[in-house]
């Protein structure tokens, strides 16, 4: 099934053309059954000329639900199906996923840098003798945050959000693979849960929209978590909301 959808997808474009191709041919043939319809002076030009007119409506009729159902496997199946497989693979339930297109903007990827306060010059015999090992784990921010490239400034800390959520920040590594939001909490028995799963970088706005519609009101944690391409992830960006009910008041 995954070979034939791929198979699929990889041949829209010329799915689509033939298509456009036959509903014009299609659309032509009707107006001149029509037009012969109307001129026939005997019943049977009038039913052939009807005749003709049904089949022209009817192969335009199929050709448009064959594009529509390329355009459903290529833009809702497939991305579904690749977020499914990765939150298979990493244990976590899918609770939203949307393949609504985050913008991008003229992209300028960089390695990731978490940014450290200079040691004074009192502490640095003692910054020297701090086990290699330490020091590396004092680098990390708290919660990923920090980290330039790899974070978001919207939901803040402490916000209350409910109905449909935008998620404002950037996402531009190097080996960019795709990023992803989980959330934690009552609805999910404590376990994170992916919400939205995206494959493009943003340097800067928005990066998805997800549903919290699903979730009961309480509590909740929200984390960004960038994959790079060789399997490895950035130390994730995370965050307390509040989930209220929609139209409850809040946002």
């Amino acid at each position: 099934m995954d070979t034939l959808l791929q198979f699929i997808a990889r041949l829209s474009v010329v799915l689509y053309a033939l298509a456009a191709t036959g509903i014009f041919f299609s659309f032509r043939a009707l107006v001149q059954a029509r037009r012969r319809r109307r001129i026939a002076a005997f019943g049977l030009e009038r039913e052939a000329a009807t005749a003709q007119f049904r089949r022209a409506l009817s192969t335009m009729l199929t050709l448009a639900l064959l594009a529509g159902l390329v355009y459903v496997v290529e833009n809702v199946i497939l991305p579904n199906r690749a977020a499914s497989e990765v939150a298979e693979e990493e244990g976590t339930p899918v609770v939203f996923v949307t393949s609504e297109p985050t913008p991008t903007g003229a992209l300028l990827l960089y390695p990731t840098i978490t940014p450290t306060a200079g040691i004074p010059p009192a502490e640095a015999e003692e910054a020297e003798n701090t086990p290699q090992g330490d020091t590396a784990a004092a680098d990390l921010p708290a919660n990923g945050c920090e980290i330039i490239g790899a974070n978001f400034s919207s939901p803040a800390a402490g916000e209350t959000v409910s109905g449909q959520v935008r998620v404002e920040g950037e996402v531009n590594v190097l080996n960019f693979s795709l990023y992803k939001f989980e959330v934690r909490g009552p609805s999910t028995g404590e376990e994170w849960a992916v919400v939205g799963t995206y494959y493009e970088p943003v340097q800067g706005g928005l990066l998805g929209v997800w549903d919290s519609t699903s979730l009961m009101p309480g509590s909740y944690s929200l984390r960004l978590v960038v994959h790079r391409q060789d399997g490895t992830t950035i130390p994730p960006c995370e965050v307390p909301i509040t989930v209220e009910r929609a139209g409850a008041g809040g946002l």
